[in-house]
């Protein structure tokens, strides 16, 4: 698993932090001095001095975040929206950070690198300026508060009450920004009140939960006639052609972008759709 994830980033086909992410979420303590011996055998400054060096400054939270993943990452149980919302309530008390994105390692700096690089392409796929913004399944808010200054305004929403304390924290004083805990089903908003809604992780678990086809069917209804659906990564089952078909099959939308991988820190996948008239 070592050498595979290795092989890949020293290739260049996924970033230095989401190799490290993977090394620890493959359950093995990650050696330090392994690392920086496998990296010495390559060029000063390649893909893998980068592994080694972000080992090294993050130790302590590799270990924390080995933990945290042993503890279980996936939700479990008859009802998986009520085990989806327990998984992230806890992480928010652990690590809010990576549980958002773990290839952050629950480093605030590396989240905000990661937050900017997905803010640049959202910005370069669809226009933010004075429109109204759905952030669905918002987390801690970093889409929320880094798309603030140019929207009209944001709203996010989260089926983790531990999440959306988190955001409301972090966002206080940002007038036009708001934050609403839901239950997985109805959106709590009225029809056609905003232009944009942004997913970024949390369709997999839509995916998982068997309820993707229900929540489309709402973010259709908030959004207004012509508005846009980005998401990014439709689900973690490892199926591009799957997750395309079901981004064709979408009621009431069409699909303007499908599996692209824009990202130079995350591998995540995008999507865009826009609701049709």
């Amino acid at each position: 698993m070592t050498e595979e994830v290795l092989r890949a980033c020293a290739t260049g086909r996924i970033s230095p932090q989401i190799a490290l992410a993977r090394l620890v979420l493959s359950g093995a303590p990650v050696d330090t001095a392994t690392l920086a011996t496998r990296a010495e055998r390559e060029p000063a400054g390649s893909p893998l001095h980068q592994v080694a060096a972000l080992a090294a400054e993050h130790a302590p939270r590799l270990a924390k975040l080995g933990r945290i993943a042993a503890g279980g990452l996936d939700p479990e149980g008859p009802d998986l929206l009520a085990a989806t919302a327990a998984l992230f309530d806890r992480l928010a008390g652990e690590e809010p950070e990576a549980a958002v994105a773990f290839y952050s390692l629950g480093s605030p700096e590396l989240l905000a690198a990661a937050t900017a690089e997905l803010v640049a392409v959202v910005r370069s796929w669809v226009r933010v300026e004075d429109r109204a913004v759905l952030d669905f399944g918002c987390g801690i808010g970093r889409m929320a508060t880094a798309l603030a200054p140019d929207a009209e305004r944001v709203v996010g929403v989260d089926i983790s009450a531990g999440m959306i304390d988190q955001a409301r924290k972090r966002a206080a004083g940002l007038a036009n920004v708001a934050f609403e805990t839901t239950s997985g089903g109805t959106l709590p908003f009225p029809d056609a009140g905003f232009d944009l809604v942004i997913a970024v992780d949390s369709f997999p678990y839509l995916v998982r939960a068997g309820v993707t086809e229900a929540q489309l069917a709402e973010l259709a209804r908030v959004l207004r006639p012509g508005g846009d659906l980005l998401v990014f990564n439709w689900s973690y089952r490892g199926d591009d052609a799957a997750d395309a078909r079901e981004a064709v099959d979408a009621a009431r939308f069409t699909v303007g972008r499908s599996g692209e991988r824009p990202f130079a820190i995350w591998d995540g996948v995008g999507y865009h759709l826009r609701r049709t008239a």
